[in-house]
């Protein structure tokens, strides 16, 4: 019976041992392929806060990999994996995520994770100069996080009709993605979505990293209308909205195709000068155009702008980029050619000035553009004809007509103006000694056609002007009496367009008894030229951000024309200070108000040009009067004195609250007598 017993008792260790031979061997070895199946746990996994602990003193990095589970909260750089997660105990930031060997980093991933989904690392931690983060992390694992909203809460629809819908609107949405936007570090921001009714844009920066242009998503996502925080009270003053758009997004489906083309049927082919001249209360954000356009290329100090202009080659404006351009090197390809352009305006950046459209180029495409195909004869009304005029005129502009224009963009020389009046009376148009004039003679109104002729080649536009010339002169305020009015108030004044301010908007207006800065907006600064006579409608200001123990800036705030004069006047330099040292000047009392005073100096003009920024100063050898610019850029007509001794014309000037006055340099006095003039805003 004993020898029965112990047969049995090693007959069940024998089946026990087989059995534990037919189980996995367990093991802490990661599989090199991530997997959206997470395994059982079998790591011995640390939580985020101590893993911070185990960060260090700056400077510090382990030599051993630890893991760490947690979720995704945002990825920060889809390029190399850089993102931040949290677990129950705290956050850390990863500085660059690869596959569990390590030989592929996050963008080369085909299954990779994004925001929301729970992901096991293994990690170097390291306090990078005070930054506790994690150095190189290897992901062994992830699991996709359930979609967190509920579809029936939104309202499936066309891209057309999401447009339309209402901010807050939540919708459902399916398209091509036509194009993708990056932000500062060429990291992905957001989307343009096309259907077959439209387009729209889509801010997301994690649905920007997990698709690409060509494939066919459907989004949940809420209609919003996006404005710079502190642009929105300038945008409101215009009657801009904002750019037409969709946030908090959630991706429904993905076909991963990258060969979908967008649809475009339903584009609209128009001019850039048109898309231009759109009122900001017309909505035509994130909606794609096609149009005709000059591309050009124009490199920096260490930034490049690319612009998209009309045939003329100045009417346009500049690609959008948040990269100093990187993100744009496709186009270099079209760089000096007229293409065919699918571009949309992608938002307006709202100054006291006005606002100005920055556009983004969808597709660009060179099809080898024939200049003989354009009408010479309408190009020139258009783009030169017509933009002559002001809908309105409250003096005699005497203004000296085009009757030629030439175009070596389209290799076209010769081509004829002409104009006509249907009311001489009131506008009357003369030719004499080869020059064509307008002159308007009386309050009225008159439609004055213009004509344009090239070969066999005839065009005609009419533009419909008023004219409201005072009967009787009115005795105006002074400038000195303009300066001394109450803060606040809104004050009437005559004077002299005097040279341009730098980096606002705006002009000096001079008379015999002052000089005060004016702001304005874009718009009417293009009714205006350097020496005109003008009556100013403005609210007298101190333009300061509250600092204390200094002065600010003097100034009219929002000016208006209520009468031009016209004419081209020498402004009086009757009441500027006389001569001032680069010394004195530069010790000037921030505390009192130097900012209407214009002095005569004598300086040596330094400017430094690095293939990152300019700058551009006034020095005596010792002492140096800085400029009140963004660049030196700004002071083209002063970097061909550069390393000259100069007569300068300058004010003092304070629009940020400087404990000291910088300049801004209204002429450059020449050898001669004559003044080269500061003319900055009138080019």
């Amino acid at each position: 019976m004993k020898k029965l017993l112990i047969l049995l008792l090693a007959l069940v260790m024998v089946l026990g041992l087989m059995a534990a031979c037919d189980q996995a061997p367990s093991t802490n070895a990661p599989d090199t392929t991530p997997s959206s199946t997470p395994t059982e746990p079998q790591y011995e996994v640390i939580t985020i806060a101590q893993a911070l602990e185990l960060c260090g003193e700056p400077g510090n990095k382990t030599e051993e990999r630890y893991y760490i589970r947690g979720t995704i909260v945002s990825i920060d750089n889809a390029n190399y994996g850089a993102m931040t997660i949290q677990d129950e105990t705290g956050t850390i930031s990863i500085y660059g995520t690869y596959s569990a060997d390590g030989a592929i980093n996050y963008s080369a991933m085909t299954d990779k994770p994004y925001k929301g989904d729970e992901v096991l690392l293994h990690c170097i931690l390291q306090n990078y100069n005070g930054t506790k983060e994690v150095q190189n992390a290897r992901l062994i694992e992830f699991k996709r996080a359930d979609i967190q909203i509920n579809e029936a809460d939104y309202t499936e629809m066309t891209v057309s009709n999401a447009r339309a819908a209402e901010k807050g609107a939540k919708v459902k949405v399916s398209g091509v993605v036509a194009q993708i936007t990056y932000a500062n570090g060429q990291i992905p921001s957001g989307v343009m979505l096309v259907d077959n009714t439209g387009s729209i844009y889509v801010y997301d920066s994690d649905l920007a990293g997990r698709v690409k242009v060509g494939n066919k998503i459907t989004i949940c996502a809420e209609k919003t209308w996006w404005i710079l925080a502190d642009e929105q009270n300038l945008a409101a003053s215009f009657g801009y909205k904002g750019c037409n758009q969709l946030d908090s997004v959630t991706l429904i489906s993905n076909d991963e195709k990258t060969d979908n083309a967008y649809d475009k049927s339903w584009i609209t082919e128009t001019t850039v000068k048109d898309l231009l001249d759109s009122p900001v209360t017309t909505d035509i954000t994130t909606q794609i155009f096609k149009v005709t356009a000059l591309v050009k290329k124009a490199p920096g100090n260490g930034f490049t702008n690319y612009y998209i202009n009309d045939l003329d080659g100045t009417t346009g404006t500049y690609v959008y980029t948040q990269c100093n351009g990187s993100d744009f090197s496709w186009i270099d390809a079209y760089n000096g050619k007229i293409c065919t352009v699918y571009v949309t305006v992608l938002n307006a950046k709202s100054t006291n000035a006005g606002c100005v459209y920055r556009f983004l180029p969808i597709e660009i495409i060179d099809e080898a553009f024939d200049v003989s195909t354009v009408n010479g004869a309408e190009y020139a009304v258009k783009y030169h004809g017509v933009g002559q005029f002001l809908p309105s005129y409250t003096g005699n502009p005497a203004l000296e007509l085009l009757t030629t224009v030439d175009s070596s963009l389209l290799n076209m020389q010769g081509i004829q103006l002409s104009y006509t009046s249907s009311d001489s009376s009131v506008i009357s148009i003369t030719t004499s000694g080869g020059k064509t004039v307008m002159n308007c003679l009386q309050s009225g109104t008159a439609t004055i056609t213009v004509t344009g002729s090239y070969g066999d080649q005839t065009f005609s536009k009419e533009v419909t002007i008023s004219v409201d010339i005072p009967v009787v002169e009115v005795k105006y305020p002074t400038v000195s009496e303009a300066i001394s009015a109450q803060v606040g108030s809104t004050v009437t004044v005559k004077g002299i367009v005097g040279p341009s301010l730098v980096n606002k908007t705006g002009f000096y207006l001079i008379d015999d008894t002052g000089v005060i800065a004016v702001q304005t907006t874009a718009d009417v600064l293009a009714t205006l030229q350097i020496g005109q006579e003008v009556v100013l409608e403005g609210v007298r200001h101190i333009n300061t951000n509250g600092g204390s123990g200094y002065f600010g800036q003097s100034c009219l705030n929002n000016a208006t024309v209520v009468i031009n004069n016209y004419g081209n006047h020498a402004y009086s330099t009757a009441s500027f200070k006389g001569d001032i040292s680069v010394a004195d000047f530069y010790n000037l009392d921030v505390t009192k108000d130097f900012s209407t005073s214009v002095y005569t100096m004598k300086a040596t003009v330094v400017v430094n040009e690095t293939p990152f920024y300019t700058n551009l100063y006034l020095t005596d050898g010792t002492t140096k009067v800085n400029l009140y610019c963004a660049s030196a850029n700004q002071y083209g007509f002063l970097k061909a004195y550069a390393g000259q001794e100069v007569t300068l014309e300058i004010a003092a000037c304070n629009w940020n609250d400087k404990n000291y006055y910088v300049g801004c340099v209204l002429s450059v006095i020449n050898a001669d007598g004559s003044k080269t003039i500061n003319s900055l805003n009138f080019q």
